[in-house]
């Protein structure tokens, strides 16, 4: 049976790439669905901020639906790449289940956490370690898609500014859900590069580094954190500390 595999992120889809699944149909899926207005996304399209717009994939997703619409249309199988604690692919993951509700066909899903607790992203695997998540993968019930995708519809319904991921729990909340968790490391780490202070907030709570460069962007504009030696060239050269 001919595989269609979703991933998100580029480590991963070359990760994938270099590993005996590549003889499957890999379609890397790098829609930005935890933060923005989802209020379009049956037009196949999401508004977020431009500061995240990094390539239209981030943002646009007509061909992403045509090629997987193609695959139910064929009963090829779809699998989709996720983890409990990765926002992004669990996002597309419920928005998966909401087209396979719909359309009536079958889901698989691979964790990484499964594989390893600490794997927070398939993103992080190797391509032996992915071959060997491949054969845990979990094939969703019908009653599990329906949930899945009710859990979508609500997301959709409510609109926040920012989806996050907690133990599985997907939270609808503001855009200054994560600052105080920003302000609190800064506190601690005083005068520091925001190359640096990224780094650290990624190993706390997995977001893509734009998002938290724009976050870092907010604080700033509300004085809430001050640059101490601005780089023009590259942001993630300057130092910040707290206001």
């Amino acid at each position: 049976m001919k595989i269609l595999e979703i991933v998100f992120g580029n480590s991963c889809y070359m990760s994938m790439k270099k590993s005996l699944l590549q003889s499957n149909d890999i379609l890397l899926f790098n829609l930005l669905l935890n933060v923005g207005d989802l209020s379009k996304i049956e037009e196949n399209k999401i508004n977020i901020p431009k500061e995240l717009c990094s390539e239209k994939r981030n943002y646009l997703c007509k061909k992403e639906i045509s090629i997987i619409n193609n695959a139910i249309i064929k009963k090829e199988k779809i699998r989709i790449w996720t983890s409990n604690y990765n926002v992004y692919s669990f996002l597309i993951m419920l928005y998966m289940c909401n087209i396979a509700k719909k359309q009536n066909c079958v889901l698989y899903v691979t964790y990484s956490d499964d594989y390893d607790k600490d794997y927070i992203s398939p993103s992080l695997m190797t391509p032996i370690e992915l071959e060997e998540l491949s054969r845990l993968e979990h094939k969703l019930t019908k009653n599990e898609i329906i949930k899945y995708s009710n859990m979508w519809e609500e997301i959709v319904k409510i609109n926040s500014e920012m989806r996050v991921l907690e133990s599985g729990i997907v939270k609808s909340v503001s855009i200054n859900y994560y600052d105080n968790m920003i302000l609190d490391e800064l506190k601690e780490l005083g005068q520091v590069k925001v190359s640096k202070l990224v780094a650290i907030l990624m190993k706390e709570i997995y977001l893509i580094d734009s998002l938290y460069v724009y976050l870092i962007k907010r604080l700033i504009k509300n004085g809430k954190i001050r640059i101490v030696k601005i780089d023009d060239n590259r942001f993630f050269n300057s130092i910040v500390e707290l206001e």
